[in-house]
């Protein structure tokens, strides 16, 4: 159900006001910065979708990012905060973030899932503790 009037784009119970500056859970606004405006109306304009690090960093800074930067991680750690439940912002490993009102799949503290290990030299080096890693 999205929805987008003007400069205000509603997600649910989530309503962004892109000229206020602002989003709104229910009745309660807080107030965002132009960058965290960007991101959360770029992701919210394509919920459950995985948004890569480039595609956010273009829609939001119009530009190429050079490098690898931790400036876009800062902004969506900051945003995360700001936001209220039931939407969050998941990282989603080696891919980008989504924006999601799904909750995560709960995970146990005993995982049954060992790792495996690709190569016999890293193997040997894990088992053998920090000096194996020289000898390898």
């Amino acid at each position: 159900m999205l929805t987008s009037v003007m400069a205000k784009l509603g997600l649910g119970k989530l309503l962004i006001d892109r000229d206020r500056q602002c989003v709104f859970a229910g009745n309660q606004a807080t107030e965002l910065t132009p960058i965290e405006v960007g991101l959360l109306w770029q992701m919210a304009r394509h919920p459950e979708k995985v948004m890569t690090r480039e595609q956010l960093w273009r829609a939001v800074w119009g530009k190429e990012v050079k490098g690898p930067t931790r400036t876009l991680d800062t902004h969506i750690a900051r945003l995360r905060r700001k936001l209220s439940q039931p939407w969050m912002i998941r990282a989603v490993p080696r891919r980008g973030y989504v924006l999601t009102d799904r909750p995560r799949a709960s995970t146990t503290k005993h995982s049954s899932i060992k790792p495996t290990f690709y190569s016999d030299s890293a193997s040997r080096a894990l088992r053998g503790g920090f000096n194996a890693w020289l000898k390898v």
